[in-house]
């Protein structure tokens, strides 16, 4: 298994998907599944329904990623874990960079060889 390359292309999909807008959004439910949680700041949300909940709220409206890092590793059950580092824009504040850390287990979907789901996600923002 190629992990650099599944972390490669996940993030690039990942990432130009949520920076697509709130509209394009929901078409990552597809990467999240009943057992799949996301921690955003602290806060908890589970199963792909709570999740797209919290990535599609209003304030998250337009929102630019450019990522800096992705590391990747094998993780056990044919998994890999996914840390990526870079800087956001909410409401085309470019002057106004976040930085940000975030962390994917993904693990493969079961009866769909090749395919991976988001099992767990951790999203940080990162203030100096």
């Amino acid at each position: 298994m190629d992990f650099n390359a599944i972390a490669n292309s996940f993030v690039s999909h990942y990432y130009t998907t949520f920076d697509s807008g709130i509209a394009g959004r929901p078409s990552l439910a597809s990467l999240y599944r009943p057992e799949s949680m996301l921690t955003w700041e602290s806060q908890q949300f589970q199963g792909p329904q709570n999740i797209l909940a919290q990535l599609t709220k209003p304030e998250l409206a337009t929102v630019k990623h450019k990522v800096n890092s992705t590391d990747a590793q094998p993780a056990p059950g044919g998994g890999v874990l996914v840390t990526v580092t870079g800087s956001l824009a909410v409401d085309n504040a470019f002057d106004k960079p976040l930085s940000f850390a975030e962390t994917f287990n993904l693990q493969p979907i079961p009866g769909q060889p090749g395919g991976f789901f988001i099992y767990n996600q951790i999203f940080r923002l990162i203030f100096a």
